[in-house]
């Protein structure tokens, strides 16, 4: 039988993560599985295979020992907040058996219970998110008397990394972009340039500036974010042709293109942003200086590329610096 590939190739945010899963699954054996399913689930009677010594059987004969499996589980994968459908999980529920070892288990970041699985009433459909599981996986894989092998440690905490990555573990809505350029830029045209293709997670609300080493205290609230714009007179034209945020984005273009900051013909993802007066602009009281320091004693940048955070924690009372933040 063929193992399922490791590193996944779908695209398909949900296809992703649960093929990555289910290979790590597949790789690390069924009892620590269970483990996992069963701390994160909080389903302490999961079991999916029995070692029964002295059976007792139908016709008189007892063998020694039997060990048996008899259980199936379903997955449904949501990468998605808020997007469980409960017709679909009744739709997954008539096509599972009852009897104990029956499960359909509904894995999304949601922070709490989707109501959807409330509606379904049904004790087979477990719900759990992906910070639970995130838990989970810790705690077996430190589990002294579970001692699972360096394989399989590595394997989980690489899965870990691929919760992390796509956001599925936080419920941060705030991406700190490293802006010693396009801060001055964002006060000046409320907007940010980057590379096209780069990647982002979904569901960000605002867009924070770390420059001169601290987070500026502008917030801007994105309004939209267009990948591959092509900077080029006739797509500055055509947008402004079609009005709304389109128009401002062909304003955008002219005005880079006319200062040099852009280079004409080159393609550019674009995020339109509220304006540092806007009243959609969430404005710190003061900058959070960077206080991160190495092992060295060196200050050591806070970002140097992109990272994530909570509004709420960006604007928690006494917050000064980026080490009261608390984030990874």
């Amino acid at each position: 039988m063929s193992s399922t590939p490791l590193f996944s190739t779908y695209r398909q945010s949900e296809n992703r993560v649960t093929s990555s899963m289910l290979a790590v699954f597949e790789r690390i054996g069924l009892s620590l599985v269970e483990e996992i399913l069963a701390k994160a689930s909080g389903e302490a009677t999961l079991e999916t295979v029995t070692f029964t010594n002295q059976p007792k059987a139908g016709k008189g004969s007892v063998p020694d020992a039997r060990i048996s499996a008899d259980f199936t589980y379903l997955l449904e994968v949501k990468t998605v907040r808020g997007t469980v459908d409960a017709r679909q999980l009744r739709g997954h529920v008539e096509n599972l058996e009852e009897g104990p070892g029956r499960y359909l288990f509904v894995l999304t970041p949601d922070p709490e219970r989707p109501a959807a699985v409330e509606v379904v009433r049904d004790r087979r459909v477990v719900w759990f998110n992906f910070a639970a599981l995130d838990d989970a996986i810790t705690a077996v894989v430190d589990d002294a008397f579970l001692a699972p092998a360096e394989r399989d440690r590595f394997l989980l905490r690489e899965l870990q990394a691929l919760f992390d990555n796509d956001g599925l573990l936080t419920c941060d809505e705030v991406v700190v972009v490293a802006a010693s350029q396009a801060y001055p830029e964002y006060l000046e045209s409320a907007a940010y340039i980057c590379q096209p293709g780069r990647a982002f997670r979904e569901g960000l609300t605002h867009m924070g500036f770390y420059a001169q080493q601290a987070i500026q205290p502008h917030l801007a609230r994105i309004l939209t974010r267009q990948d591959h714009v092509p900077f080029t007179p006739e797509e500055a034209q055509q947008r402004e042709d079609s009005g709304g945020r389109d128009a401002r984005i062909a304003d955008l273009i002219r005005s880079l293109l006319e200062s040099g900051v852009r280079e004409e013909g080159q393609e550019y993802m674009v995020f339109l942003l509220s304006g540092p007066e806007d009243p959609e602009t969430v404005v710190l009281e003061v900058p959070l200086v960077n206080d991160t320091v190495a092992a060295s004693g060196r200050s050591w940048a806070w970002t140097m590329g992109q990272r994530y955070v909570s509004l709420a924690a960006l604007r928690r009372s006494g917050v000064r610096t980026t080490s009261d933040l608390d984030v990874s």
